[in-house]
């Protein structure tokens, strides 16, 4: 499997290319913009103009020709209907999959799947999405997986990493929840475990791709604040919820292991 597209080349799907270059893959990538598509040719990748309206597709579709892997990274938007218009974007990409030779499809996806409630959450837990954009992830990683195209669901916590994080927007703001655990997943860590999947599993299935960290919220909000000279946050309240999505199932099903064990550096 030489030939990977990445619909959604960005912040994640990036290092994810240069990633696959290296080990000798030809990546395609989609962006919107023309400042977009000049940033992937910069990384190596082969840049193309696409994007899935509502009730059709805009841009070049040679980007699925002769594709044996397609990545998806397209979170619901937040503007309009995510939901409705989420799933009905996700139905118009699988027939244009399923018309063409990809092998595999890498969905990425989220641990909103889950909901809000406290508790231990595994692959196996049930799902119980509290979002209409959690919803509708959910409903588009049943539409893959009960398609006929070979699909890997990637449930990935909230990502951090490089020029990424959220004390940014919350800085000096309130907020509650100062015990509420964190389920996090840095940059690095994510790229090399969507990298595992796809160079080693070859059958449908679910992970999550959470790092094994989970500090309180204030605990860590605190220390980023101060490690980037940022005001605090200013947390009202006590309480919390302990909620931990475990995902350790990738590093018993491939050689994947995470690198980023404490989230307070």
């Amino acid at each position: 499997m030489k030939k990977v597209g990445i619909l959604g080349c960005g912040w994640l799907g990036i290092p994810l290319a240069e990633q696959l270059v290296e080990k000798g893959f030809m990546v395609s990538g989609t962006r919107r913009s023309e400042a977009g598509l000049a940033l992937l040719k910069n990384h190596g990748i082969l840049p193309y103009s696409f994007e899935l309206k509502n009730d059709s597709v805009k841009g070049d579709l040679d980007f699925f020709k002769s594709l044996e892997c397609l990545i998806i990274s397209l979170p619901p938007r937040d503007s309009g209907d995510p939901q409705l218009h989420f799933e009905k974007r996700m139905e118009s990409l699988l027939q244009l999959v399923l018309s063409s030779k990809i092998k595999k499809v890498i969905f990425l996806s989220s641990t909103a799947v889950y909901g809000k409630k406290a508790g231990v959450w595994t692959e196996d837990s049930r799902c119980v999405p509290e979002t209409a954009a959690g919803q509708a992830l959910l409903y588009s990683e049943a539409l893959f997986l009960n398609s006929s195209v070979t699909t890997l669901v990637v449930r990935l916590g909230g990502l951090i990493g490089e020029n990424r994080n959220p004390i940014h927007p919350l800085s000096g703001k309130s907020t509650t929840h100062p015990k509420s655990t964190i389920n996090f997943i840095h940059q690095k860590d994510a790229v090399q475990g969507i990298l595992s999947l796809l160079l080693q599993k070859n059958t449908s299935d679910i992970y999550n791709l959470v790092s094994p960290d989970h500090p309180e919220r204030k605990t860590y909000y605190e220390f980023m604040a101060q490690k980037k000279e940022l005001p605090p946050l200013i947390f009202v309240g006590n309480e919390g919820i302990h909620r931990i999505i475990k995902a350790e199932k990738i590093i018993r099903d491939t050689n994947f292991q995470y690198t980023v064990n404490n989230l307070l550096i």
